[in-house]
């Protein structure tokens, strides 16, 4: 059985057993339709939800934040790229907050000056995806929060009690007492668009994060505020073929800053769904639904439909080789990465454009 928490994913997760637990719903067709475009829906990647159907026909805001205990993976890169695409679809205003205060707290090992140096890079990574300055806020929290913000986190914080807490995360009494309270700058992050702009909030997260909304919504209820809603994501694989890309875990992420000699090198040794022999390959064909070189080309990489179509056909079929799906795959990362790279050193200059 899978373990699924904020702070820990082992095991294959069940995302319809998991949506049920949760209370969530799935994105149908009707509002898939609404959504039409926005890649990691259509890939059924952003797959659930709460009130997505009741907020995106209004104004809203998106928030979409990073707890920057690592570098940022390319799975990272593709939840603020959908963020990005919302944005540009509905107009909407981008939240994100820098939780460097959340990693000094949870992280034993990690310093102050550390995890404030890991959130101005994170940030980097992140504004090089091109979100809309005039309609996009930043707070790192060890840096520019405002009053207004550290405000609410009180408010929300004197509505939720310590057994909620510890129920809702399993928290000890041996964790140091600033894990206890950080729920309450969580959720102030998420109802902080409705407090200032009297608009909901839409979260966009990974179904491991899902806890922090249900308690949002709680705290809002009783501070009389809308209740934010929210739109759930399934983990993008690990180049181990784990469910998950780890950015703690090099062996199981690409990297926004890695070289191109690192991405070959990483997807050479990528799981594959390719046979054990070439006569093997060539007679049965590979497995492209567990392969995942094409997952990523399928997920982020490739746009063209009819060529990622012919790419799982041949490569079932036997016709396509395992190595010449590396091949092309790391040329496309290589290409995305390295036009990304490029963009982050750009951003350096305009970011206090977007710090609040």
């Amino acid at each position: 059985m899978a373990k699924l928490t904020p702070y820990e994913v082992e095991g294959e997760v069940d995302y319809n057993k998991v949506i049920k637990q949760f209370g969530a719903s799935l994105i149908d067709n009707k509002l898939k339709s609404k959504l039409n475009g926005i890649r990691l829906v259509d890939k059924n990647v952003f797959f659930a939800h709460r009130d997505l159907d009741k907020i995106i026909g209004k104004d809203f805001a998106i928030v979409s934040g990073r707890g920057p205990s690592a570098k940022i993976t390319l799975a990272h890169l593709q939840l603020f790229k959908f963020v990005k695409e919302m944005q540009d679809k509905f107009g909407c205003r981008v939240f994100i907050p820098l939780s460097d205060d959340e990693k000094f707290l949870f992280k034993s090992k990690l310093s102050f000056e550390e995890s404030k140096k890991l959130a101005y890079e994170n940030l980097l990574d992140i504004l090089a995806v091109g979100f809309d300055p005039k309609k996009t806020e930043v707070i790192i929290d060890f840096e520019n929060m405002d009053q207004e913000l550290y405000n609410l986190s009180m408010k929300c914080g004197k509505t939720i009690t310590n057994n909620t807490v510890r129920s809702a995360f399993g928290f000890t009494g041996d964790k140091n007492i600033g894990i206890n309270f950080y729920p309450a700058m969580q959720i102030a992050h998420i109802l902080y668009p409705t407090v200032k702009y009297g608009i909901p909030s839409l979260v966009a997260v990974g179904v491991d994060q899902d806890v922090f909304i249900k308690l949002a919504r709680d705290v809002a209820y009783k501070l009389k505020l809308t209740k934010p809603g929210d739109i759930l994501s399934k983990f993008l694989p690990g180049l181990d073929g784990g469910s998950k890309m780890s950015s703690s875990n090099p062996y199981s992420a690409i990297y926004t800053d890695d070289s191109m000699k690192d991405i070959e090198k990483k997807l050479k040794k990528a799981f594959s769904g390719g046979r054990e022999t070439l006569e093997e390959h060539r007679k049965k064909g590979g497995n492209p639904d567990i392969d995942v070189c094409y997952q990523y080309l399928n997920l982020f990489l490739e746009d063209d439909e009819e060529k990622l179509k012919e790419i799982y056909d041949d490569y079932k079929s036997g016709k396509l080789l395992t190595g010449d799906l590396k091949k092309y795959t790391i040329k496309k990362t290589q290409e995305c990465l390295k036009e990304h790279q490029e963009n982050r050193e750009k951003v350096k200059k305009s970011i206090s454009k977007f710090l609040v």
